[in-house]
């Protein structure tokens, strides 16, 4: 459910979850500082997200990592805020 509705809030994975309960997103079309960025989503729409540089000392400035460990209603949710984010039209 998360990956299919990724194009809809405007993220894409290129490495689909595989086991994981996470999805790794490129943020670099919106932000070039992806800790910033989660945290203006936060305040903004009330979703946390992690920011790439926790993961990626490289490349994390421009990339999110998005968790579904949640239920289904909490993740939908989550993506139904996003959508409504002015933080996440490019």
């Amino acid at each position: 459910m998360l990956v299919r509705r990724l194009p809809e809030v405007g993220l894409r994975t290129d490495a689909p979850p595989d086991g994981a309960f996470y999805a790794w997103c490129d943020v670099g079309h919106l932000t070039d500082d992806s800790v910033a960025w989660c945290q203006a989503l936060l305040a903004d729409c009330g979703v946390a997200i992690t920011p790439g540089v926790d993961f990626d000392t490289v490349e994390g400035h421009r990339m999110v990592r998005l968790s579904f460990a949640g239920s289904t209603a909490e993740v939908e949710e989550a993506l139904d805020r996003m959508v409504a984010s002015p933080l996440l039209r490019g």
